[in-house]
């Protein structure tokens, strides 16, 4: 029998945390809406099956991850962050307007950057750095090993760098295993 009490509770205490997971790597807050009452659902349904209660948080993520993976590839679409979604994470002060200018463009091209990586590894990286939840937890939460998290998360990592050091080759990246950049 579920606990109709421990079940409000838990979604008054989680709510925003499934929506944040969900907007920021679906990009659509309708969609992300539909996906928090869908993981919400399943734990009505779930409330049994769950052994340990008090780790709801990384079974909450978990859920909303594959959730909102499973809407992505159903939808076919690509998931694209908002054009200001890393300007609303942190408010620079910046006062010379050729810096903000430098720095609106770089902001963009972090943002295409991300939006071309696969769905997996773009759900840890706004997992990891921008809802900063620690590797333990994502780990947990996705059931992986932490060195899988790791991995992909260096993964992910030397993707973007490629990206915004203008797709140079491996060996440019690295000029200490093979040919320099310099020669």
């Amino acid at each position: 029998m579920v606990d109709k009490a421990w079940l409000k509770n838990i979604y008054l205490e989680y709510q925003n945390l499934v929506y944040s997971v969900a907007v920021s790597i679906i990009r659509d807050g309708q969609l992300a809406e539909d996906i928090m009452q869908e993981v919400f659902v399943t734990l009505y349904f779930k409330y049994d099956t769950i052994r340990d209660q008090s780790k709801i948080k990384p079974w909450l993520i978990r859920i909303t991850v594959n959730r909102t993976l499973d809407f992505t590839r159903k939808l076919k679409r690509s998931v694209i962050l908002p054009e200001d979604y890393f300007e609303r994470l942190e408010d620079t002060s910046i006062t010379d307007p050729t810096s903000e200018m430098a720095e609106k463009e770089l902001t963009l091209e972090i943002r295409k950057a991300i939006d071309k990586l696969p769905e997996d590894l773009k759900a840890l990286v706004v997992l990891s750095y921008f809802l900063e939840i620690p590797l333990k937890e994502i780990a947990a939460s996705l059931e992986l090993p932490l060195g899988t998290v790791k991995t992909r998360l260096r993964r992910a990592r030397f993707i973007l760098k490629e990206h915004l050091l203008g797709q140079q080759t491996t060996a440019n990246l690295f000029p200490d295993q093979g040919v320099s950049h310099y020669e």
